[in-house]
């Protein structure tokens, strides 16, 4: 029924014109979220898949893989990107990346690339969805793998922010660190996860039961960007009872620390440590202590269990967990 289906048949269940089945299928952030769930309701109801994404498919196969993430540029997410990549790269599948800067792209996305026929399979990085959204996808036999977000129909890879912050804290008050605080992003949007919150609900709930000091004046937050971060320390490690050790959520934001303080004459880390989180190449050239989260790796499994999930359609979606490690260098 699918080949059978037209453009003039979806707009006709949905009780709209022709003209804006068309502007959905080619820029769907034009349509009205209204007539967007209308269309892909008629779609889904008739089995639609676009011609001329049907022909393709029927003479050799897409041979696409997406990958849907927020903050492209951001090192960590490269890093993943690049751990894709390589797990793809013998395969002679493309792969297309589509950035999400929105709340509103993301629907868009979620709600267009099942039915229009652009890929074969797609990896949702570090972006929460629903499973009405992994519905849709399953509906139109497109298997997705998730990072660092879970549901039961999806195979996942994922870490245990909470452990994070929970082992920086062991790490800084076993290093003899007992004035300490946290520097995080705030103000993520509504459409990427948040795990600044998770990993400073494990740090903060790791120093109670320590008995060490976090005080609220040192839990500080910043906008995106690096010049924010340094402008964010710099107030930090102004205060009449400066912090000995900070934790950062991320490495950026540890390197916007360290530069603050250098700005300020402390020495590292005899006046002040600082920990990062990730791992990212940069944190081993400026030697940064930090958690390790295997960005690579994580980016290598996502893609292999994306083509096990392609080439084998019945496999059970799994869980694959992640493990933390502290790397210890010249910050602390």
């Amino acid at each position: 029924m699918a080949n059978k289906t037209t453009i003039y048949d979806v707009a006709a269940h949905a009780g709209i014109s022709i003209a804006t089945v068309s502007r959905f299928l080619n820029s769907p952030d034009k349509v009205a979220e209204k007539t967007r769930m209308k269309i892909e309701e008629a779609m889904r109801e008739l089995a639609f898949v676009p011609l001329a994404e049907a022909v393709a498919r029927a003479r050799s196969g897409i041979r696409r893989i997406g990958v849907l993430t927020p903050f492209f540029t951001a090192p960590s997410f490269v890093q993943r990107l690049r751990g894709i990549h390589e797990a793809l790269a013998d395969t002679h599948y493309d792969l297309i990346t589509y950035a999400v800067d929105t709340y509103e792209q993301l629907v868009n996305y979620l709600s267009v690339l099942p039915v229009t026929g652009r890929i074969d399979g797609l990896i949702i990085m570090s972006l929460p969805f629903t499973e009405q959204d992994v519905e849709r996808f399953l509906l139109h036999q497109i298997p997705v793998v998730s990072i660092e977000f879970g549901l039961p129909e999806v195979s996942s890879i994922e870490i245990d922010n909470y452990l994070g912050g929970s082992m920086a804290a062991q790490y800084l008050i076993r290093r003899g660190y007992t004035k300490l605080a946290f520097v995080g992003e705030g103000g993520q949007p509504a459409y990427s996860l948040h795990a600044t919150e998770q990993r400073l609900d494990g740090y903060r709930m790791e120093i109670a039961k320590q008995g060490a000091q976090l005080l609220e004046k040192h839990i500080v937050f910043h906008e995106y960007g690096m010049e924010f971060a340094v402008e964010c320390a710099k107030k930090l490690l102004q205060q009449p009872e400066r912090p000995s050790a900070v934790f950062c959520a991320s490495d950026s934001q540890a390197i916007g620390v360290l530069k603050a303080a250098r700005i300020l004459k402390l020495r590292i880390p005899e006046d002040l440590a600082v920990l990062g989180f990730d791992d990212i190449e940069t944190a081993d050239y400026m030697d940064l202590s930090t958690i390790r989260q295997s960005l690579d790796h994580s980016g290598h499994l996502a893609a292999l269990k994306l083509l096990e999930h392609m080439n084998k359609p019945s496999t059970p979606s799994a869980k694959v967990h992640l493990s933390l490690q502290i790397i210890e260098r010249q910050t602390t």
